[in-house]
């Protein structure tokens, strides 16, 4: 795990000569155990971090959203959200991704930094020059430190041709809003300032320092949310005057630069004050055959590989948006947005933190584990060490798949007859009886299988080889070919509108998790050596792992027949049927969790102990 550790000047000078002894030649090993709960207990506590920071965050953003709506006009908040948006998603999309994924399967090793911010293991290496030999614990991480910058460059220039191509492709719509040009050059300069700060971020990422992002991010989504209304109503038209807001979009532009401003700041802040900046500056690296170069080769192909991949993946990721505009009508289209907004919420609350926490997980636990069985043939003590942590690994994702199922479950089981009750409450009838509640039924199907994916795939790019991720390169072609062929059958040959969209991003994602899940298998079972070891992870793997209990299936799809007749009834149009039939949902619930807590005993234990960071469950009989 590529750490700093902070510890004081007596423990250091008693580590000392083990430093000196192991500096030029680190040998390769798997996480200890020791090393596997402290791993488990960081990622937890940065798990819940994210997920609150993102709950803060989403929340604040989507009701000042409601109140912005008040002194906006349509076309104004439609180019800030969605066009601006996409301009700086982009940026930083395929600027950034692609390096970040490959600079967390780094080194393995670990810096010790004194009390004063200096590294021991640092100035006796640069005794002898300013040279870091590449394969020392210092040179594993100054290899990641090197490539954390290349993405600055990159940057700039997609920065230009981004905010060059909304600039001179604009539409004539988009250009007669007030300050639009000024506003597409604030949003580039946004994403530059985050790059900027690139380097920090990587590092504090590999040092599963959590608490620094969401510090810096809850108070730049504050400022920001504060600078877009105070903006926005001072710039509205005054005394039921009409006409646009004198400033327009430039509110959420200006907005966007302090919130990344907030970042820089933050971050500079926090590296100034806690580590020696020797560490975060590029240096030359020299391996054992006297070679000098700057960026590890490995490390370099490998974030060119996935930078490729998140170029395929945005554009799946967006590849909707595009579908909706070309093959839907304009009823369609506003049904969608406004069912993706509120199903989406859980998306970014819950399963982006999952996502980015679990990819640095497996990381940290498994980077060593191939190079092991590679290398280190000879040493069988650390045998112990790297089925601990294959086993601690498939139980992280084996719990969270298994966590997917049972959040899918109630979101069929119960949301799916609940969604015009929600609508209604939350907007009215003008949304309540239009097609959007039937839409964001479907919808609720699609959210499990969004999780499963997010976190299957962040397993792939985690652990895949660069030949294995070459790979799946050309199977996201295949899937966006697939997807973009699921959308014409549903949407224009079905005419199923918003709900086949829906129906196609289900095919997409099922399909991508067929081929995750296969790698996943392939990766625990194949080359382990070790008969009672190969039955343990098979028995992880298997589908009636993963799966509840028959009684908790049973007692959910009981659920799901009576809620449907409830709704069908008793319904929701006054306020007597949604006590009603909210009453006869709140029943279910508490029955069904009476049986899933019952039969899901030994998850619930086994969840329990990863949250808390201990060793692997025990092996059942």
């Amino acid at each position: 795990m590529s750490t700093i550790k902070r510890k004081n000047i007596k423990e250091i000078s008693k580590e000392k000569s083990k430093i000196i002894e192991n500096e030029t030649h680190s040998e390769l090993t798997t996480p200890s155990q020791k090393d596997v709960s402290q791993i488990l207990s960081s990622s937890v506590a940065g798990a819940s971090s994210l997920v609150m920071l993102q709950l803060i965050s989403r929340l604040t953003t989507f009701v000042l959203h409601q109140v912005v709506l008040r002194y906006t006009d349509p076309a104004t908040f439609g180019i800030a959200s969605v066009q601006l948006e996409l301009l700086l998603a982009t940026i930083l999309f395929l600027s950034r991704e692609g390096f970040r994924c490959a600079l967390l399967r780094g080194s393995g090793d670990t810096i010790v930094v004194d009390s004063d911010g200096k590294s021991s293991e640092k100035s006796q290496e640069n005794s002898k020059g300013p040279i870091i030999f590449a394969n020392s614990s210092v040179g594993s991480v100054q290899k990641i430190t090197n490539l954390s910058y290349v993405p600055i460059p990159i940057g700039i220039i997609t920065t230009f041709l981004a905010c060059t191509f909304y600039i001179f492709y604009a539409t004539e719509e988009s250009l007669s809003a007030p300050y639009y040009v000024i506003s597409v050059i604030l949003y580039g300069l946004a994403a530059f300032i985050e790059l900027i700060i690139e380097p920090l971020y990587v590092a504090a990422l590999n040092n599963l320092l959590f608490t620094l992002r969401v510090r810096c991010e809850i108070i730049g989504v504050f400022l920001r949310c504060f600078i877009t209304f105070a903006m926005t109503v001072i710039g509205a038209p005054k005394n039921g005057e009409k006409g646009e807001n004198a400033y327009g979009i430039l509110a959420f532009a200006v907005a966007q630069v302090a919130f990344s401003l907030v970042l820089m700041i933050g971050y500079i802040g926090y590296f100034i004050s806690n580590w020696d900046i020797q560490l975060l500056k590029p240096q030359k690296l020299q391996d054992e055959r006297q070679k000098v170069f700057w960026f590890d080769e490995h490390l370099f192909n490998l974030a060119k590989t996935f930078t490729k991949q998140s170029l395929l993946k945005h554009v799946l990721t967006e590849g909707d948006k595009m579908l909706i505009a070309l093959l839907s009508e304009p009823v369609d289209q506003g049904i969608y947005a406004f069912v993706f907004n509120y199903g989406s919420l859980i998306v970014r609350i819950l399963f982006q933190p999952l996502e980015e926490t679990t990819r640095t997980l497996f990381s940290k636990l498994l980077t060593r584990v191939d190079i092991h069985n590679d290398v280190n043939d000879k040493q069988k003590e650390s045998e112990a060490e790297t089925c601990r942590a294959l086993i601690t690994s498939l139980q992280v994702l084996t719990t969270l798949i298994k966590f997917h199922i049972l959040l899918g479950l109630l979101f069929i089981g119960f949301a799916t007859n609940y969604t015009g009750t929600l609508i209604d409450l939350l907007v009215g009838s003008v949304w309540s009886q239009t097609p959007a509640p039937l839409v964001l039924s479907v919808y609720c199907i699609y959210v499990p299988i969004m999780g499963i994916n997010g976190v299957t795939e962040a397993f792939v790019a985690a652990v895949a080889s660069e030949e294995t991720l070459s790979k799946l390169n050309y199977w996201l072609i295949a899937f966006s070919a697939g997807f973009v062929g699921a959308g014409v059958i549903f949407m224009k040959g079905l005419s199923a509108g918003a709900i086949g969209l829906v129906a196609a991003n289900v095919v997409n994602l099922s399909t991508r998790i067929l081929w995750s899940w296969n790698f996943i298998r392939s990766y625990f079972l194949n080359h382990r050596d070790g008969r009672q070891e190969t039955n343990e992870l098979k028995r992880m793997l298997s589908l009636s792992n993963l799966l509840p209990n028959y009684l908790v299936l049973l007692s959910f799809s009981l659920a799901w027949i009576i809620t449907y007749f409830s709704n069908q009834l008793i319904g929701w149009e006054t306020l007597d049927a949604k006590i009603k039939h909210v009453a006869v949902g709140g029943v279910c619930a508490i029955v069904v969790a009476g049986i899933t807590y019952l039969q899901e005993k030994e998850f619930i234990r086994d969840s329990m102990k990863l949250i808390r960071g201990n060793k692997a469950p025990n092996k059942r009989e």
